[in-house]
């Protein structure tokens, strides 16, 4: 009887049904977006949480520097010193980093030097792969070889200098890696081979940190260029307690500022931005729910105005209905059911929009550096259907009560 009336009423249906349709289809379009984002960051965060970085803290105040006087400054040993006594510490990443032009032949770029061990390399290899030559092995680390790996950005750079092609850098292609591949890596005077390049695992997924960069071993960075215990350019440690971080981000300061002659001459930031950045999403979410909302508001009020005309032009056809038998229930539930058909019929076609941006996920992902990969989560499928069906019957109610509640002896003598 519903797809009935809908059908004997085209025009007027149609609008109705656009009304919750561009309601659900901003709703659905904003999840799926949230969803992407959540997703991207529930796969970083346990990497993220629970990490702190430790500075050099610079001032020109005058008693500030000579309060810094006191203290031997950030050193590379601090993050053992950290390791040994305090329990909040899981672990410290040993890198040293520098930066400064690299050159290979006539060809140079301003680059990041990194001095790392064997473990770390590790941990970077989940978002990278080796495009041309081989990694850094156990004896280069042992030895303390003066050899590199090369990120694929800077070999970009440097093939298109030295090959003297006007393009662009980033449309070399690894075949042509070979230009660079076995040459010296000068930087500060100091020679390395470059024995490999590194590319990324997911081409819309790069990471900053990895790209302008060239590795070698932490002891061959240790002899050439830094010395045996520098300021490493920043300490990385992982905090035992993920939940706590901020917290224990305090106290671990506080055991530093000890071997630092009791001076705070560093600075130090936890991941506490994750938060930051959940919360503005969560507000984003809930400013563009209530668009969403609003839509769908005007939705059903259209739904609810087509119903309330429909009545005044079936107002004999109820009262021939209960004249029949029809109970109060049976004429409430057969407008409910058409309120509700509308309201679905919509929201499926709605839906269909609103999944729109799936099919320019990966678009979507080049653009925002893999952070928004569109997904629509299943508690998103169950909101979506759960709004819909709350419309219906919503905007439904007073129009069904209105019919069920007339007196059949009025509704049979209607002109």
């Amino acid at each position: 009887m519903a797809f009935t009336e809908i059908a004997s009423h085209k025009l007027r249906s149609i609008l109705s049904i656009s009304g919750v349709l561009l309601g659900v289809a901003s709703l659905v379009a904003m999840l799926t977006l949230i969803g992407g984002i959540d997703k991207f960051l529930n796969q970083k965060m346990s990497k993220w949480a629970g990490s702190i970085w430790y500075w050099q803290k610079g001032s020109s105040d005058a008693a500030d520097k000579l309060a810094f006087a006191r203290s031997p400054g950030l050193r590379f040993s601090d993050g053992d010193y950290l390791v040994e006594n305090s329990t909040l510490v899981k672990g410290v990443k040993k890198e040293i980093s520098r930066e400064g032009t690299m050159t290979v032949g006539r060809a140079s770029e301003w680059g990041r030097l990194r001095g790392l061990t064997e473990n770390i390399f590790n941990e970077d290899t989940v978002n990278i792969q080796l495009a041309s030559g081989r990694y850094l092995d156990a004896t280069d680390y042992r030895v303390s070889a003066r050899v590199c790996v090369c990120s694929w950005e800077m070999a970009q750079r440097l093939c298109a200098q030295i090959s003297n092609l006007d393009i662009p850098s980033d449309s070399i292609h690894r075949d042509q890696y070979n230009v660079v591949l076995g040459k010296d890596l000068v930087f500060r005077g100091v020679s390395y081979e470059i024995v490999g390049i590194y590319e990324p695992k997911d081409p819309d997924f790069k990471p900053w940190n990895l790209r302008r960069v060239a590795a070698i071993p932490l002891k061959t960075m240790q002899e050439t260029i830094s010395g045996i215990d520098p300021n490493p350019g920043a300490i990385e440690v992982t905090i035992a307690n993920v939940k706590r971080a901020k917290e224990d981000a305090e106290k671990v300061a506080k055991v530093l500022a000890l071997r630092h002659r009791g001076v705070e001459d560093f600075e130090y930031r936890s991941a506490e931005w994750i938060e930051n950045m959940k919360s503005m999403l969560g507000n984003i979410g809930l400013l563009m729910g209530i668009i969403s909302v609003i839509s769908l508001l005007v939705g059903g009020l259209s739904i609810m105005n087509v119903m309330l005309s429909s009545i005044s032009e079936r107002i004999h056809e109820i009262g021939i209905r209960k004249a029949l038998g029809a109970n109060t229930m049976q004429i409430f539930v057969q407008f409910i059911a058409e309120t509700t058909t509308l309201s679905c019929l919509g929201g499926v076609c709605g839906v269909v929009v609103g999944l729109i941006p799936l099919a320019f996920g990966e678009a979507l992902k080049k653009a925002s550096d893999g952070a928004i990969e569109p997904t629509i989560l299943p508690v998103h499928i169950m909101y979506v259907v759960f709004v819909i069906m709350f419309v219906g019957v919503l905007f439904g109610l007073y129009p069904a009560l209105r019919a069920s509640r007339m007196n059949p002896v009025d509704a049979l003598r209607y002109e």
